[in-house]
């Protein structure tokens, strides 16, 4: 079994730490990107079904179909397909799936209750990853369902913790927030990257040097308030003298609250976008 409680203590490392198996239902680019860190943890030897025949390399063996697999068990099971390709892996695989330990859900708004009705008393955990993941740098919400236990979590905490961060959402429909924010989140920032780099070279330097510019100084301040204890209002001030460049320049980009609603909007907009697709 993957989830083994401990009758006298909780502690994962009490556990058998024997590789197991899992096996992923689809691998584009997020699933590509999650399973780079995956592999890397160690925990898993992995499976890949995937009619497109991803090239995988050593992270994991790669059939299109998973008819040769039928009378095959898994310690986990990813679903990382499509939303509407999932009836059509639950009908050629819904008693591999069911006969796992855990399944893991990365299909974008595919709630948890729409699995149980196909899957039934299955544990099972949601995931909203972010694409930083393919660089270890990534953000993931996790929401389990009733069925899982502490062990449950801790499984899959391990791996998560191999693509960046992670947090807990305490209710399904944190996800749907954690994805308007943390989900969609890089797409915001690197349209922010892009239009700070027209801005550098419409102060004369060259495409290349904007971009360096533009990166380094949003990767820097990021490093610099992830490592602070202070407020982010308070890093702010600290780099902004009275009647200075910074001062000027904040003046212009917040005009009053216009700043802070349009991140609202933007904010809500993807959100309420998440729940339509529910």
């Amino acid at each position: 079994m993957l989830i083994k409680e401990k009758e006298n203590s909780s502690s994962m490392s009490d556990q058998d730490t024997t590789t197991k198996s899992a096996i992923m239902f689809g691998c584009g680019n997020m699933g590509q990107a999650l399973l780079s860190g995956w592999a890397d943890a160690g925990v898993f030897n992995w499976t890949v079904i995937d009619p497109a025949n991803p090239d995988l390399g050593d992270l994991a063996n790669v059939l299109t179909d998973a008819n040769a697999l039928k009378d095959t068990s898994f310690d986990l099971v990813v679903i990382a397909v499509k939303p509407q390709l999932i009836p059509v892996v639950m009908d050629a695989s819904g008693d591999l799936i069911r006969s796992a330990d855990l399944v893991l859900s990365i299909a974008a708004g595919v709630s948890v209750s729409t699995l149980e009705k196909q899957l039934g008393a299955t544990p099972i955990i949601r995931m909203m990853p972010n694409m930083p993941a393919s660089v270890g740098k990534g953000l993931s919400g996790l929401y389990p369902n009733a069925h899982c236990s502490a062990a449950h979590k801790d499984v899959i905490a391990d791996i998560a913790a191999h693509n960046g961060e992670f947090v807990w959402l305490t209710d399904e429909e944190q996800v749907d927030r954690f994805t308007a924010i943390a989900g969609s989140g890089p797409g915001y920032i690197f349209e922010f990257l892009r239009l700070f780099t027209l801005a550098a070279m419409e102060q004369g330097f060259d495409a290349e040097t904007a971009r360096k510019l533009a990166i380094g100084t949003v990767a820097g301040s990021a490093e610099m308030a992830a490592q602070s204890e202070k407020s982010l209002e308070d890093l702010r001030n600290s780099v902004t003298s009275k009647n200075g460049t910074t001062q000027a320049g904040l003046e212009q980009l917040m005009r009053g609250d216009t700043l802070k609603q349009l991140l609202s909007d933007t904010a809500n907009a993807a959100y309420s976008r998440a729940v339509e697709l529910r």
